[in-house]
């Protein structure tokens, strides 16, 4: 498994297991250097993960924060890849770094093995997390939303945690903002529809900063903070619900335009899309953008205390998306699910020991 790729243009791009390449990478070089702990200690590590964030139709735009904090502060990755544009054969690529092919998730279904007893016997025990368990070194956090079919009662409810994790607050089934239920360590804890305690993205937020806080401080750390945004049904935070109200929908060379040399499926896009299509994908479009400024506020919490704790400097952090997505793009109105950029090109900025600031890779 090569952190790097090269497509047939001869551009160097990073692999889709990239994120777990690079987590591997790390813990099994620190666990061979142990005995320089106190000279070089071992550093944290930081996984924020969104939800259907392209990059490129403009996903980024709204997270300048997180651009500010991570992005400039490290390295932005402008080749990223995913496995799959669908949630949870991409997530289960991420968590175990294996192809879809390799670990058997070929949908978001249960019978497409998606957080199947099937995937609980054969795969959780292989992810990234229970690699960590069985090393010992770190001690490992999980908040927000794990795979689609999560919690569901074929497959052991929101009892059955995942091996490798010690603090475990993972979403029931989908992504939500409101009406929700998490598994805490296994025991069901339910949320409504009151903004101040129950919005996820900042639940999410609030459950990191009070692991931060209270951690222990003689092990490294892992933590994985998987949000919502900005997944559908795009629900912006109160004091965001206004926000970008110019904003519409890229109108790239792709837009509304017939797919007549792409497979069957597009080509049955009806083209020009009706004006009332195209009004829905534009505030589709703005409520994407909305949820996501939550998710900055999110990133800006968690760097923050970092910094106040003394931490900063020794974690890596890193920002990157499940798979992309497409809003009008050869008159499909919105979704995911196609092996072109907009649906499979994502985010990955990284920032922590040893990375010089302002990179981009490739080099521009």
């Amino acid at each position: 498994m090569a952190l790097f790729v090269f497509n047939s243009a001869s551009k160097m791009v990073s692999s889709p297991l990239v994120i777990v390449r690079f987590l591997l990478i790390c813990v099994t070089l620190l666990c061979n250097s142990l005995a320089e702990a106190t000279m070089n200690p071992t550093p944290n590590i930081v996984l924020i993960l969104t939800d259907d964030l392209d990059v490129s139709i403009g996903g980024m735009m709204p997270l300048v924060k997180t651009k500010k904090l991570i992005g400039d502060a490290g390295i932005t990755f402008t080749n990223t890849f995913v496995a799959s544009p669908l949630c949870c054969p991409s997530r289960a690529s991420i968590l175990t770094g294996k192809y879809p092919h390799n670990h058997h998730v070929v949908n978001n279904t249960l019978e497409g093995n998606c957080s199947s007893t099937a995937w609980q016997k054969t795969q959780e025990p292989e992810t990234f997390s229970a690699f960590l368990q069985k090393h010992g070194t770190y001690q490992t956090f999980f908040a927000g939303k794990y795979l689609n079919e999560y919690g569901s009662k074929k497959a052991g409810g929101v009892e059955h945690v995942p091996p490798g994790w010690d603090h475990w607050f993972a979403l029931e089934r989908n992504s939500k903002y409101y009406n929700y239920t998490l598994s805490v360590n296994g025991r069901a804890q339910r949320h409504g529809q009151n903004y101040s305690e129950d919005y996820l993205t900042d639940v999410l937020a609030n459950i990191s900063i009070d692991f931060l806080e209270n951690k222990s401080n003689r092990r490294p750390f892992f933590m994985m903070v998987s949000t919502p945004a900005p997944h559908s049904p795009w629900t912006a935070a109160p004091q965001y619900e206004s926000s970008f109200p110019n904003v519409k929908a890229p109108r790239d060379p792709n837009f509304n335009i017939h797919g007549k040399d792409k497979h069957w499926l597009i080509r049955q896009a009806k083209t020009p899309m009706t004006n009332s299509s195209v009004e829905f994908l534009d505030n589709a479009y703005r409520k994407r953008w909305r949820t996501l400024l939550s998710v900055d506020d999110l990133v800006e919490k968690v760097v923050r205390k970092l910094e106040v704790r003394g931490e900063l400097s020794n974690t890596y952090i890193i920002f990157t998306s499940d798979n992309g997505y497409h809003t009008g793009q050869f008159s499909l109105p919105m979704d995911k699910r196609q092996l072109y950029e907009f649906d499979i090109r994502v985010p990955l900025l990284v920032r922590g020991p040893n990375i010089k600031p302002k990179q981009t890779s490739p080099v521009k």
